[in-house]
């Protein structure tokens, strides 16, 4: 049993690197009284080399003791590596988001309000941390902003692997599209300028009822943001032929739905009454 712990305690150094600090110490310790006791050195010289000496033996030390625990120091920070490794890949998606956070923060991409999309994830932005940003969904549809009902947490590590689009900030209007088909039994084309009319009067009507709602009374003036915006209505076909409106308004994400479902409402009425209108007089000319 002594000779087994005999030879670990050779080779763990323990030994040797007592031997060493012990020799150094000696060796200091004679250095330094033979200059005390030296009656020719002035005592600046003294103490020249007596700092000197420490600083010789110091290095020696650290030198010594570094060749002695070499292998443990070989060990030691192969483990110590493996471990750092080990913890970038687990922390991997946790690093990437605070990065992100550190981007957002630096970039000033957006903030609580704004409407953005990310990853192919649109939405308004609810609240965000270090980690994640929390959307309430819109409709995947391309410039829609009607809402989902559903709220979407996205990591910041995709502000990092995907572009952010901010559509609009928060106060502001933002730019919706949505488009309507019909049979092309009405000449829609002619008719494009009295489409535009009657979805800038739907809109109207729907703007003052949201702002007789929101000030509880009616609205007698308006002010900037309830000024209605211009609607562009555009008349093609679709691949199979039939009439296809394509309708571009500036709203708040707010009244977006109810502005679209009134537009389509009035659009749709006016369509119905041209094309009643044509087999009307078709059946006349007959």
């Amino acid at each position: 049993m002594s000779e087994i712990l005999r030879e670990q305690l050779l080779q763990s150094g323990i030994l040797a690197s007592a031997a060493l600090l012990t020799a150094l110490f000696v060796i200091r310790f004679l250095v330094g009284r033979a200059l005390k006791r030296g009656e020719g050195f002035p005592p600046l010289v003294v103490r020249r080399w007596t700092a000197s000496l420490r600083n010789v033996l110091i290095l020696v030390a650290i030198v010594g003791l570094v060749m002695i625990w070499a292998p443990q120091l070989r060990t030691f920070a192969l483990s110590l590596t493996a471990f750092a490794v080990a913890s970038v890949i687990a922390m991997k998606e946790l690093i990437m988001c605070f990065s992100g956070s550190a981007l957002r923060t630096l970039s000033r991409a957006y903030s609580v309000g704004d409407y953005i999309e990310i990853g192919g994830k649109r939405g308004e932005v609810m609240d965000f941390n270090l980690l994640v940003t929390r959307l309430r969904e819109f409709e995947k549809q391309d410039g829609s902003f009607n809402r989902t009902g559903r709220e979407v947490i996205l990591p910041h590590s995709l502000l990092l692997s995907s572009p952010v689009r901010v559509e609009g900030h928060a106060g502001g209007r933002v730019r919706h599209v949505f488009s309507m088909t019909f049979e092309p039994d009405a000449n829609l084309f002619a008719e494009r300028a009295a489409i535009e009319e009657a979805a800038l009067a739907a809109y109207a009507g729907t703007a003052a009822g949201h702002s007789k709602r929101q000030r509880g009374a009616p609205a007698v003036s308006r002010t900037e943001d309830d000024r209605p915006p211009s609607i562009t209505v555009s008349v093609g076909t679709s691949d199979i032929g039939k009439y296809r409106l394509e309708i571009v308004f500036y709203s708040k994400p707010e009244l977006v739905g109810d502005a679209e479902r009134a537009i389509a409402s009035r659009i749709g009425d006016r369509v119905h009454n041209l094309r009643t209108a044509g087999k009307v007089a078709v059946r006349k000319e007959s």
